[in-house]
């Protein structure tokens, strides 16, 4: 959009602006003009704050003018082309300062009167009471992925340790892995999406079913890197999600129902109060 514009200002000079046009009482120079709206700098003296340079001092005031103008043409078009009754947003704009106004009160109060402190107990009393409503999309899994180059060192110690059940053979294998490997995960006490495993393979699963649940691991190969993933467990899709997999979705879900619970119980008061002291009358239902 070609810019049209008047003077820019660096910081200081915005500031001996202002402070002359002040001590003058003349009226200020415009900064820019759209049809009959100008843009002064009392407008824009509080735009830039903090230890700001001239150089972008005066990149943030070219651009605020820019927008400002863009948004004067777009304003001036909009009415020459809208009706009466299409420019009348009298209704709408009361409408949303209600909103804002009663939304700001209500994050203050529950700023001050919410209790964000969420024990696992009623967690785990949530999660038992809604089990129903905590459904995989996903198949999720428990397992150990380790990429590494074909030359490796210790590739074939690494194959063989990979597959044990021996907690000493699991060490050795974060030992040697962590030096060897490119990449090494091993999530054994933390349930992941299986597409999590999925998209570090080089090729899809042939069989998912079969290499997941029953053969429990998988081995590929391309042209530079070996992938060996062993699944230590797996919940397919549709099944209820473990608790343990869902444990930030439940706080959550926990505090937005204490918050809806406060809200409730304060427009509750409001209106008894309101009732009481004789607030409100309704002529006509």
């Amino acid at each position: 959009m070609k810019s049209f514009r008047l003077v820019t200002f660096s910081l200081v000079g915005l500031t001996v602006v202002l402070a002359s046009c002040f001590n003058s009482g003349k009226k200020p120079m415009p900064l820019a003009r759209v049809y009959n709206s100008y843009l002064y700098p009392s407008d824009i003296a509080n735009l830039i704050v903090g230890n700001v340079s001239k150089e972008d001092s005066a990149l943030i005031v070219d651009a605020y003018i820019d927008k400002w103008i863009q948004t004067q043409l777009m304003l001036k078009i909009a009415e020459n082309n809208l009706s009466d009754s299409q420019k009348n947003v009298t209704r709408q704009l009361e409408d949303y300062r209600t909103s804002l106004l009663i939304f700001k009160y209500e994050q203050a109060y529950l700023n001050q009167k919410l209790d964000t402190v969420i024990k696992m107990a009623d967690l785990k009393a949530y999660y038992d009471d809604n089990k129903d409503n905590f459904v995989l999309n996903e198949t999720i899994v428990k397992a150990l992925y380790i990429k590494l180059r074909r030359e490796a060192p210790q590739i074939k110690k690494i194959r063989e340790l990979y597959l044990s059940n021996s907690d000493e053979d699991i060490k050795q294998l974060d030992n040697i892995a962590y030096q060897a490997a490119t990449k090494y995960d091993y999530f054994n006490d933390k349930w992941i999406p299986l597409s999590f495993i999925l998209r570090e393979l080089p090729f899809p699963i042939a069989n998912p079913q079969r290499e997941v649940f029953e053969k429990r691991y998988v081995e590929m190969e391309d042209g530079d890197f070996v992938y060996l993933v062993r699944f230590m467990d797996a919940i397919p899709s549709g099944s209820t999600a473990p608790f343990d997999y869902i444990t930030d979705d439940l706080k959550q879900i926990v505090l937005n129902a204490r918050k809806q619970k406060l809200i409730s119980e304060l427009e509750q008061r409001i209106y008894s109060k309101g009732q009481d002291d004789e607030n409100f009358q309704v002529y006509k239902r």
